[in-house]
């Protein structure tokens, strides 16, 4: 009933929000009677309220390799405001997107996005899950292909559309010193440094389509030739192997070190001039980033986290780099919600 009850949510709140995002806190009978030991303390029968203040984005690059020329595609960048809680098993979080400037508007383009994230924690196991569709894209290097003025309006692509959809799932192989909930949830407090080797598999799906081609018809008719792509998806899956450490200092001050490259197989389907490829199958890598820190007290808290994936697609004479990230900043505070006897 919890995981039926809380996708309910997602599906009622999703509508209200540009951007929603939800991590679950998976904790076990083992997990939750366990309240210390030497490494990390478990808090998650505290109330945790975070605001945050958010930057997402999402990126196309494509390179031409016979050409060794990369085009630079991105939506404009979206700046959130946030409120979230977690509470023993279960955590959710919402943000609402900032309108972005007029002169934002008329350099860059309008962009439209949904996104949603979504993370489960236990003491052994990460699972992150994310699907997002980004409209609205612009060229953020045309000075590469043609004389192009800094200050001038950016190339454009209004009608581009980018879906990704992806999961993975990470065993910790050192869960009984290291918390991965400590660095990116705060429902756990790390106590002394320690790190863990991480493995598990990822699976990716990555499309983008436009009405015309992935470059705008004002750069020259040469440019155009090089990338004439209109379409392309790709489906991805392997197993990754990393490493994460968190580093404490007097235990107030925490920093967190993550990295994950993964390698597998991919099915790419691509479109030149509206005419289809055929599909081709092949070696497809991965890699997943984070990055955690802030001071930590047992009652208040404050820092950032930054997370980030990057693929790497390879089709022809065509190399495919969709990436996806994001940098949070959070004030958070802890609350007992027992009653003092």
């Amino acid at each position: 009933m919890k995981p039926l009850f809380t996708t309910l949510l997602i599906l009622i709140f999703s509508p209200l929000f540009s951007q929603v995002d939800a991590e679950f806190n998976i904790i076990s009978k083992k997990d939750s009677t366990t309240k210390e030991n030497i490494y990390y303390t478990d808090l998650t029968d505290k109330l945790l309220v975070k605001f945050t203040n958010s930057f997402k984005y999402t990126k196309l690059d494509i390179t031409n390799t016979n050409t060794n020329k990369k085009l630079e595609l991105s939506p404009a960048g979206s700046l959130d405001l946030g409120l979230a809680f977690n509470y023993k098993w279960f955590g959710l979080g919402v943000s609402l997107g900032l309108p972005s400037g007029a002169q934002s508007d008329s350099i860059k383009g309008k962009s439209t996005r949904f996104d949603v994230q979504l993370s489960m924690y236990s003491k052994r196991v990460v699972v992150d899950a994310l699907y997002q569709k980004y409209k609205g894209f612009h060229v953020k290097n045309p000075g590469d292909f043609t004389n192009w003025d800094s200050t001038a309006i950016l190339p454009q692509l209004p009608d581009m559309e980018n879906y990704s959809l992806g999961a993975s799932a990470y065993y910790i192989l050192n869960y009984k010193k290291f918390s991965y909930r400590a660095a990116y949830v705060r429902n756990e407090i790390q106590n002394k440094s320690a790190g863990s080797l991480l493995i598990g598999p990822f699976f990716n799906m990555d499309a983008a389509y436009t009405d015309n081609q992935f470059i705008p018809k004002v750069l020259p008719l040469e440019v155009q030739d090089t990338f004439a792509i209109d379409f392309f998806s790709s489906t991805s899956y392997g197993l990754a192997i990393g490493y994460t450490y968190s580093l404490v200092v007097k235990k107030k001050i925490f920093m967190n070190f993550s990295f994950v490259p993964g390698i597998g197989v991919k099915d790419l389907k691509t479109s030149l001039n509206g005419v289809a490829k055929a599909t081709k199958s092949g070696i497809a890598a991965r890699v997943t980033y984070r990055f955690a820190m802030g001071y930590e007290h047992r009652w208040f808290l404050l820092g950032l986290t930054l997370y980030g994936t990057q693929g790497t697609i390879v089709i022809d004479n065509f190399e495919f780099s969709p990436g996806a990230g994001m940098l949070k900043l959070f004030v958070a505070k802890r609350f007992d919600l027992k009653k003092k006897k």
